[in-house]
């Protein structure tokens, strides 16, 4: 069984890149926008029995999400250590609220979500 519901998919973009030079905005700080799903219990569909066992039925609905992120390779530090451990944990979304808004039609808010 795969955990299609345990997923969260991110972009994320870096605000200064759309300002003037001259701003005074943090080079670091992005905005991050997510995607995943809950309900899944298959890939297409959700099958109602596995090998002869019923499943139960769950609703599945999209969620997207509106956060923020840091860009660790845009912290300016002097110690080639620290310079590269950012680097190599630059991909990971550092956790910030976020704003869940699903095809139910609800919105909800998290305290810490990455």
């Amino acid at each position: 069984m795969k955990d299609y519901n345990g997923q969260t998919y991110w972009l994320c973009a870096n605000i200064y890149s759309f300002l003037p030079k001259s701003s005074k905005f943090p080079h670091w700080l992005n905005v991050a926008i997510g995607y995943s799903a809950e309900g899944m219990t298959g890939a297409g569909s959700n099958p109602s029995s596995y090998d002869g066992e019923e499943i139960p039925q769950f609703t599945r609905y999209q969620k997207f999400y509106l956060s923020l992120d840091v860009d660790l390779t845009r912290i300016p530090v002097r110690s080639k250590v620290l310079k590269g451990i950012f680097t190599v944990f630059s991909f990971i979304k550092i956790p910030f609220p976020a704003l869940e808004f699903n095809t139910l039609g609800t919105v909800r808010f998290y305290p810490i979500y990455f």
